[in-house]
């Protein structure tokens, strides 16, 4: 009996010594991985994917058009707000409007009919180069900062149409 009972007490000794071992132990796990990618992407006036709005570009109230009329966007009120990942560079194209037949004939049209206003917009205040469909605007990103391009624009000197409210609409695209 007392051989018994050394046994079961060796027996038991092992038995804790091993679940003591088994609970002390350190398990070594394969390593985790972490990781990210930045991929290029912009976002148009706050907006990453779907349509922005940009604003309008005012040429404001006129009873003739003798002379040409300039306008242009300024920060918080019309510009293209573009903020772009860091490394990337946009092209930023606009097509003809709704009314016009290519951009080099942009036209607004009366919102109560017909008649129609030559206009046009330009890529900076010199007003020389045609913002158009096809070269744009290129924007080049180095830092991670919202750029604000601004919108030139003028109505040359015409016959004078109807009076009314005269509008068109721009399709901007961000290509990057």
């Amino acid at each position: 009996m007392k051989q018994q009972l050394i046994r079961l007490l060796v027996l038991f000794f092992l038995y804790c010594t091993n679940a003591f071992a088994i609970n002390d132990q350190t398990l070594n796990a394969n390593s985790t991985q972490v990781k990210m990618e930045i991929v290029n992407g912009c976002t148009l006036n706050n907006v990453s994917s779907g349509v922005a709005a940009i604003g309008t570009l005012n040429f404001g109230d006129i009873y003739n058009l003798n002379s040409q009329r300039d306008a242009n966007t300024s920060s918080g009120n019309g510009n293209i707000e573009l903020h772009c990942t860091p490394g990337t560079t946009a092209k930023i194209t606009m097509n003809a409007g709704l009314y016009g037949s290519n951009v080099n004939d942009r036209k607004m049209r009366l919102n109560s009919g017909a008649a129609t206003l030559i206009y046009q917009v330009y890529t900076s205040s010199t007003r020389q180069t045609v913002w158009d469909d096809t070269v744009g605007v290129s924007v080049a990103f180095n830092s991670d900062v919202t750029q604000s391009i601004p919108i030139y624009g003028r109505v040359p000197v015409q016959t004078t149409p109807l009076s009314g409210a005269y509008s068109d609409q721009i399709l901007v695209t961000v290509a990057y």
